[in-house]
């Protein structure tokens, strides 16, 4: 529906009736509270890297050589038909590879392969000397990749949305589908993307492809298989300058698998749709506007209500990374003491992984932009004391568990997840 329309009722996202200017509608998104910043303490001291490098829980983070999940599967004893496969790719980087279903007995399944958030440049920023650099390489390039049939981004920050990564994403697989929040599209054609293949939405807004889209001209037989993208609500900004804040949309994204039967017979009462795999990527979100407030955003247990649970989710670590040359001289910046409305703690992740019913979660958006590894010790060891109190197995425990699994991989890590 057209925003000119008089029935339209604008989302409470939107802070313009065109759709070209967004917020966060939660109070969990506004400005800390006078009592709450009462108690702030000061947020610098010095680190004590020989005291986090002993720490039982402290694991540092390598850049390892990629397999795809090959080593996963055999050290789970998983056939990968069965499987979902994650592999962490640095900083919000992730790869997904799908087994689709729907295919004839008689003929080889096929995956699809989903890209979110990449950025292989040596610096999050407008040009290659301006920005953070990293502090651990990319584990490769786009020319490494064995396939890649969607790119999703969840917001336009120059260390989620790359300039030089896309294109050569586009360039290597040019029939690849692009899905981005509201706003970025033209970003997208500006760079020579064809239109049909960006898809451009709105939270709650989905879009469904059949293995036909995907350029598999396959009978299917009994039942019709469908991948669904979704955009999610997160809390976070956008803008790639001074002029551009909030201009463009920022979001998570949901991929799933449908199969529902092709033709219903005579007396079969059934309407139901199974679905078999979803992935929950969260791109960059805060939880709360401080550790110290009691306001938590709703939008996650929504997620979860209409979605869940999840087979595989990534989420933001955040442990005051953001300025890098703080912890490069040897500062560590407090992120319980200073606001964190667009950055989720790595005890803020647990609680996401808790609300969106979560059966496996990787923490990733941090050891990778970072200023000293000491960021990564912090962000690793809070991540799992609070998996550990909340009742959560590791993410490499094949036990089984109501409450999930979570955990770190290294970069270029990947792990196999049976799907059911």
């Amino acid at each position: 529906m057209s925003p000119s329309s008089a029935s339209f009722i604008r989302p409470a996202h939107h802070a313009n009736e065109s759709g070209t200017l967004f917020r966060n509608p939660w109070p969990s998104a506004e400005k800390p509270t006078w009592a709450e910043m009462s108690t702030v303490r000061n947020p610098l001291s010095w680190y004590n890297s020989h005291e986090l490098k002993k720490h039982k829980r402290a694991k540092e983070i390598e850049v390892v050589q990629l397999d795809w999940g090959v080593s996963s599967l055999k050290s789970r004893g998983l056939k990968k038909e069965k499987c979902v496969i994650g592999t962490w790719l640095g900083h919000a980087g992730a790869m997904v590879e799908i087994p689709l279903h729907g295919f004839p007995k008689n003929q080889e399944e096929k995956s699809l392969w989903v890209l979110f958030d990449p950025i292989f440049s040596t610096r999050a920023g407008p040009m290659q000397y301006i920005g953070p650099g990293r502090l651990k390489d990319s584990p490769c390039q786009v020319s490494d990749f064995l396939a890649c049939d969607a790119v999703a981004i969840s917001h336009n920050h120059y260390d989620h949305l790359d300039l030089s990564s896309i294109k050569a994403v586009s360039k290597k697989f040019p029939k690849c589908k692009y899905f981005v929040p509201l706003g970025n599209k033209s970003w997208f054609s500006s760079i020579g993307v064809p239109a049909e293949l960006i898809f451009e939405l709105d939270w709650w807004e989905d879009r469904e492809f059949s293995l036909h889209d995907w350029g598999y001209h396959v009978k299917q037989e009994n039942v019709e298989a469908k991948m669904r993208f979704t955009c999610v609500p997160a809390q976070h900004n956008t803008g790639r300058g001074t002029l551009d804040q909030g201009t463009t949309l920022w979001c998570g994204w949901i991929v799933e698998q449908l199969l529902s039967p092709k033709e219903k017979q005579p007396g079969d009462l059934t309407t139901d749709t199974k679905r078999i795999g979803a992935i929950y990527h969260a791109g960059d979100t805060g939880y709360r506007r401080s550790a110290k407030s009691e306001e938590i955003c709703p939008a996650f247990k929504e997620i979860g209500q209409k979605f869940g649970p999840f087979d595989l989710s990534f989420l933001p670590l955040w442990r005051g990374g953001t300025l890098g040359f703080v912890s490069s001289i040897g500062l560590r910046l407090s992120h319980h003491d200073i606001p964190q409305t667009f950055h989720a703690s790595p005890t803020d992740a647990i609680a996401i992984h808790q609300d969106v019913k979560s059966k496996n979660s990787i923490g990733v958006h941090f050891g990778t932009f970072i200023g000293s590894e000491n960021e990564s010790y912090e962000a690793v060891i809070e991540f799992d004391e609070a998996r550990e109190k909340q009742g959560l197995l590791d993410l490499n425990d094949l036990n089984e568990s109501e409450n999930g699994r979570s955990g770190t991989l290294d970069i270029g890590g990947s792990i196999a997840i049976e799907i059911t």
